[in-house]
């Protein structure tokens, strides 16, 4: 019988500047953004990344380092674009050289122009061109996929389009150990190792998995057994699995 070990609860990490990995997937987007944010002139980008690839933690990083180097900056939500808007945007001027970062863009842009608020996405790239400011949306989906008025397709389509990649394989111990970190779960090195022998090695899918340990909700045995991670990884390949007995 399999020998135990300790799946402990830690205290949960909000999303943070200082809790991120610059990994090799990110690296250059994050060159640009921070490039287009100190030019004295509007610019949009359209940061592409698929589910789970941390499109927000990178957003948030973004945010927090262009605050350090004090230049301003601030994320929004899908759902507070609205509210912003009207308690906000009209009564505090943007200030000079501001970075916006639209969260679940893709998402937004499409309930904009399905509620008739595109005039919401109009007014705020206006206004940032006024100040030289900067724009950066992110989506899961290529913009041209995005379901939006042909204004603000006439925006995007003049903007930059980045791509979120994979992180090197050596980097995916130290994400898997943020990941879980993050969701208020330590996992001893041994157990980060049990997944990622069994796990695809991409970010979308370690996330996926530690979701699932998560949705169990066991952790706050110090002798869980490898069960509960092994009912995580069970939708792997046999691939995977036998890959790990050899």
């Amino acid at each position: 019988m399999g020998s135990q070990l300790p799946l402990q609860l830690v205290q949960p990490l909000r999303y943070s500047s200082s809790a991120y990995i610059v990994h090799r997937g990110v690296a250059d987007v994050l060159t640009s953004l921070v490039t287009l944010a100190y030019q004295r002139v509007f610019s949009l980008a359209y940061v592409q990344g698929a589910l789970k690839s941390g499109k927000t933690h990178t957003g948030v990083y973004l945010v927090g380092h262009l605050k350090e180097k004090r230049k301003p900056a601030r994320l929004i939500a899908r759902d507070e674009i609205a509210s912003w808007y009207e308690s906000e945007f009209r009564s505090h001027p943007l200030s000079e050289g501001e970075t916006i970062v639209l969260d679940d863009g893709d998402f937004l842009l499409e309930e904009l122009s399905r509620n008739n608020q595109s005039g919401i996405f109009m007014d705020l790239t206006e206004n940032l061109s006024q100040v030289d400011g900067t724009l950066v949306i992110m989506g899961a989906v290529s913009p041209d996929k995005i379901e939006c008025t042909k204004q603000i397709r006439s925006r995007l389509n003049s903007g930059l389009h980045l791509v979120l990649e994979g992180p090197a394989d050596a980097e995916l111990d130290s994400l898997l150990n943020f990941i879980t970190k993050q969701r208020g779960l330590h996992l001893s090195d041994s157990k980060r190792a049990y997944l990622l022998r069994r796990v695809s090695r991409t970010l979308p899918a370690l996330v996926e998995c530690v979701e699932k340990v998560e949705e169990t909700g066991d952790f706050s045995s110090s002798s869980t057994s490898f069960t509960v991670l092994a009912d995580a990884v069970s939708n792997e390949t046999e691939n995977l699995l036998l890959f790990d007995r050899k």
